[in-house]
């Protein structure tokens, strides 16, 4: 299974709220690394503990809705507000199972301001 497809079937489950899809993608042995630029960041271990941040990130911007992107030149998704500002950037790494078995979100708002200056360049 290739990259793409890993991500595609990530940002599926995550913009429809399947729970299942989303648990499926993820190995048991997941481990996010959440980089928010301050102290509430940290390293979360488990499908389910992802699966349940990762969403609860989503539904913390009214309206907000993951998009395929590239980052480093590699298949991630940001989350985006309505108005287009980035809010957050995943990347992921999979094994040979095709299962996500690491995620890096990034939430910093200041390690965000080139995505969203391509977008905003008035920033």
């Amino acid at each position: 299974m290739s990259r793409d497809d890993v991500i595609a079937r990530l940002l599926n489950a995550l913009n429809t709220g399947d729970d299942l899809a989303l648990a499926a993608v993820f190995k048991n042995s997941v481990r996010m690394v959440l980089d928010t630029g301050d102290e509430t960041g940290g390293v979360i271990h488990g499908r389910s503990l992802c699966a349940a941040r990762l969403q609860s990130f989503r539904h913390a911007y009214d309206g907000a809705f993951f998009v395929e992107v590239s980052v480093n030149g590699a298949p991630g998704l940001a989350l985006r507000l309505c108005d287009g500002w980035d809010v957050g950037v995943l990347t992921a790494g999979y094994s040979l199972t095709g299962q996500i078995d690491r995620l890096w979100l990034s939430a910093a708002p200041r390690k965000l301001l080139p995505w969203n200056r391509q977008r905003f360049p008035e920033l």
